[in-house]
């Protein structure tokens, strides 16, 4: 057997479309493990914000995985970067793993990664942006490098931009309370929204580890159905969360 590799998500939900990729599904401890082009693979959900690090940390105990690799949904910083986008979060990943991967056309873009301890509406990463040098914000890459790190495993971020720099994430998503008929809609648009890009994010990540692989894989746009062209409405431009 091929040396095993360890995906993560925040929640399981970001993952489920890939779960479905794998081959000979089953659950053990916890985790969902398959295969993937005769790589065992196993999908562990972390909690937003890292929360279960124990239980990652048993994970890779258990496991002895060549390398991990800690995907999900950002929020994009970057003003050009649009939901559906494939962001390398250069600053949290292993270089070693890094550049076997810029060839590939896989990533819209990489860079650096900011950390938050909550979700970042329109506001928070407005400002974000005037510190430069950023291109996305999320909960769990950057706790993820210091554990991986410490548990001497290589680890790649690559995660896909769910929501632009001037959108907040509707308040239906985060258990709040809806406040106005908008917030049903909203929340409607966002559902259809991650619906397609939680298939897009399962293709690719194939493609990724089949490349880290050692495979010779190319990331075409035609292969993957494209957010922008799915019908979906990108949502309202401005929703800050008060």
């Amino acid at each position: 057997m091929a040396p095993k590799i360890l995906v993560t998500f925040a929640l399981r939900p970001e993952g489920l479309s890939f779960e479905r990729k794998l081959t000979r599904r089953a659950i053990k401890h916890g985790l969902t493990v398959g295969q993937l082009g005769g790589r065992e693979i196993a999908v562990f959900p972390l909690g937003v914000g890292v929360r279960n690090k124990e239980g990652f940390r048993s994970a890779v105990g258990e496991l002895n995985p060549e390398f991990v690799v800690n995907s999900g949904f950002a929020g994009a910083v970057r003003t050009l970067l649009e939901p559906g986008d494939f962001v390398l979060a250069s600053d949290c990943s292993t270089p070693e793993l890094s550049t076997r991967l810029l060839t590939n056309g896989l990533f819209e873009a990489q860079g650096r990664f900011a950390s938050v301890d909550e979700v970042a509406d329109a506001a928070i990463k407005e400002r974000i942006n005037l510190q430069g040098d950023v291109v996305a914000v999320d909960m769990e890459s950057a706790q993820m490098a210091a554990l991986c790190a410490d548990l001497a495993v290589p680890c790649l971020s690559a995660k896909m931009i769910s929501d632009r720099y001037d959108e907040s994430i509707p308040d239906l998503f985060l258990g709040r309370a809806a406040r106005r008929i908008e917030d049903l809609t909203d929340a409607i648009w966002f559902a259809s929204r991650m619906l397609v890009l939680r298939s897009n994010l399962a293709d690719r990540l194939v493609v990724l580890i089949r490349s880290l692989s050692g495979e010779n894989q190319e990331f075409r746009s035609s292969g993957v159905r494209s957010y922008r062209s799915s019908g979906v409405r990108t949502g309202p431009r401005s929703h800050p969360t008060q």
